[in-house]
């Protein structure tokens, strides 16, 4: 039997289960939500393969890298709005489509579910923009990448650092048509605990067909958790449910690092020594009044030269401006997640209890939440919480110092 990484070192990229010649391992959901992998030993031939390809026994290397940052923002304000940040994964992405390539990317699917889709065209781009704050299902799409480059087509890839790493050790080779975009990542969550915070919310909004983990109706300094109730009311901005994450249930437990999965408790990935092209982050102060107009900017690492080459490509269609790279935090990780000491409990109680008796026995909405809730709205109604949010900025980062999330 194979010896792959130890499950609290796994990151669930399926790599592995991608590689098997036999079809001999299958991804499969544990206690805590997140998918492992599971070899049948009835079909194990014990090759090996899986053995030299997965990220967790020995992540793939850099031998050359000498990065550049910049800001990014897409010149389409529309597309801008709906992205996290400053749209530039859209822009890459465009780019790669006109070339007449594919773009791998994580979708919210109709059952709300997050998992990694190939899209053809610029108008399914929209399925990509935002963050989905839950791990994203690999499935089959490193082995239709390999495919679709063998065939000569371009493709970007965009995940987080480790399933990236993943991609390179399944391909074991580099292509000058692929473009790797991940993003700076505090970890991904458990999917088993999403679900339950979506058959709690149901309970009081009924229907829930898109939910956007940074919504920027109120601005990117204050960007929230929203629902709603159909697509087009996402276009319409018609929410069902709005809030920050001081009070929102799934944004509390994500943020603590409560539901991380364990690898991400000593992830190896996120460093300055990139494996893809390109890292993707926030950057909240940029140092150029013009750029901060509250509707949102990327920083953007890059790391290859095949990167830098392409960059230029797409600048037309960008505000782009060079950002000191000794100034850039974020894309090499500085701390590292604290396992919780009542974990076990909360995973135990996540497959055991109603969905309304869990998120108040650990999100419970009391005086301080609602307090926090409401002077951060009340700020936001008076025109103030930028001013605060810049003043609270300067005294914890001093004056010249940036921070990227």
């Amino acid at each position: 039997m194979p010896n792959l990484a130890e499950w609290n070192n796994c990151c669930g990229c399926s790599a592995c289960a991608t590689k098997c010649p036999k079809v001999a391992i299958r991804m499969t959901s544990n206690h805590e939500g997140f998918l492992h992998p599971v070899v049948d030993a009835n079909l194990c031939v014990e090759c090996g393969a899986c053995e030299k390809t997965c990220p967790g026994l020995a992540s793939e290397k850099v031998i050359i890298n000498s990065p550049k940052a910049y800001i990014v923002q897409h010149k389409n304000d529309t597309i801008r709005y709906q992205s996290t940040s400053g749209g530039a994964f859209t822009v890459i992405a465009e780019e790669i489509i006109r070339r007449g390539g594919v773009v791998f990317g994580a979708a919210m699917t109709d059952n709300l579910t997050v998992k990694h889709v190939c899209v053809t065209s610029i108008e399914d781009l929209a399925r990509f923009r935002n963050s989905k704050y839950v791990q994203s299902e690999i499935g089959n799409c490193y082995r239709e990448t390999k495919e679709r480059l063998i065939s000569g087509q371009w493709v970007c890839f965009s995940g987080t650092p480790c399933q990236i790493n993943g991609l390179y050790k399944y391909l074991s080779v580099d292509y000058e048509k692929l473009i790797a975009v991940d993003v700076v990542c505090k970890s991904v969550p458990s999917p088993l605990v999403f679900n339950k915070y979506i058959e709690y919310k149901k309970r009081s909004e009924g229907s829930i067909a898109d939910v956007v983990f940074r919504d920027k109706k109120r601005g990117f300094f204050y960007c929230t958790m929203a629902h709603y109730a159909t697509h087009e009311d996402r276009l319409m901005s018609k929410e069902v449910y709005r809030r920050g994450s001081e009070s929102d249930e799934w944004l509390r437990l994500f943020l603590s690092g409560m539901i991380s999965r364990r690898s991400c408790m000593n992830c190896s990935y996120q460093t300055m020594d990139r494996v893809g092209d390109f890292t993707l982050g926030d950057i909240w102060e940029t140092g150029h009044k013009e750029l901060d107009d509250n509707k949102g900017s990327t920083l953007v690492h890059v790391w290859t030269e095949k990167g830098k080459t392409f960059l230029e490509s797409v600048k037309p269609n960008v505000r782009c401006v060079e950002f000191p790279i000794e100034k850039s935090r974020g894309a090499n990780r500085t701390n590292t997640l604290k396992l919780k000491p009542n974990r076990e409990q909360l995973f135990e109680d996540a497959n055991s209890l109603d969905s309304k008796v869990f998120f108040e026995k650990y999100t419970p909405y009391t005086a301080k939440v609602c307090m926090k809730q409401y002077g951060r709205y009340t700020l936001w109604k008076l025109h103030l919480h930028n001013l605060v949010r810049h003043v609270k900025h300067l005294i914890i980062h001093r004056p010249h110092k940036y921070l990227i999330e």
